[in-house]
């Protein structure tokens, strides 16, 4: 579960250049608010609110991963899963077509 000042993040592809690119979108967690139904994280800029259960699953599926990443999702970015997502980062930008999708 995330807190106030935490920060989530998304990778994401974009063309710059007209090139094809990988990067770590990010932003701040700024308001959590819990209703009888629901819990939303609230960030600075960048995402709507944000399913709070959703993010935290995806932030245990990301720490978990292996041989695999998550990618145009949002999770928690910690110290486990920053680094994840900055390396892949660097390595798909590298290798551009390397870069497969399971769907």
């Amino acid at each position: 579960m995330l807190k106030i000042g935490d920060s989530v993040g998304s990778i994401i592809e974009y063309v710059r250049n007209d090139v094809l690119e990988w990067g770590l979108c990010e932003s701040e967690i700024n308001k959590i608010v819990e209703t009888k139904n629901s819990r939303k994280y609230y960030t600075k800029k960048e995402f709507k609110p944000l399913d709070a259960d959703d993010v935290d699953l995806n932030t245990k599926k990301q720490e978990k991963a292996s041989g695999y990443i998550l990618i145009k999702e949002v999770f928690g970015l910690n110290e486990i899963t920053r680094p994840k997502a900055e390396n892949w980062i660097e390595w798909a930008n590298e290798n551009i077509d390397d870069v497969k999708g399971v769907f």
